[in-house]
């Protein structure tokens, strides 16, 4: 449900996909780290010429409109994190991070990395 959720799977205009990865489910045994079930994951990396802020409003329109709901915000102010309850009732967690967020170059690269 989470790698076809259309707030991961259809960015907005003018976002350019460049990375997209998801990781399943799955249990790990205790080693060195500590061990456990880890929930689904997808990771989607775009760059964007646009201004940073137009790019968190773009994602938290874009979430809002396919059910999610702000939970908190960076230092901007502006919307970074989101819930979903899904159908069967399984929770999810949506969250929008740049990865230079003072570069001085036109094109700016951001991740959202939703997770269950």
């Amino acid at each position: 449900m989470l790698a076809t959720d259309p707030a991961l799977v259809n960015l907005p205009a003018g976002l350019i996909r460049t990375y997209g990865q998801q990781t399943p489910a799955h249990d790990e045994t205790p080693g060195f780290g500590s061990g456990g079930s880890f929930g689904a994951g997808v990771t989607v990396t775009f760059t964007s010429t646009a201004s940073p802020s137009d790019v968190y409003k773009a994602i938290g329109k874009n979430a809002a409109r396919n059910g999610w709901v702000v939970k908190g915000s960076g230092p901007t102010g502006l919307a970074n994190r989101w819930l979903k309850t899904y159908p069967d009732g399984t929770p999810g967690t949506l969250t929008l991070s740049t990865e230079d967020p003072n570069a001085a170059t036109p094109t700016h690269s951001y991740s959202l990395n939703g997770g269950i």
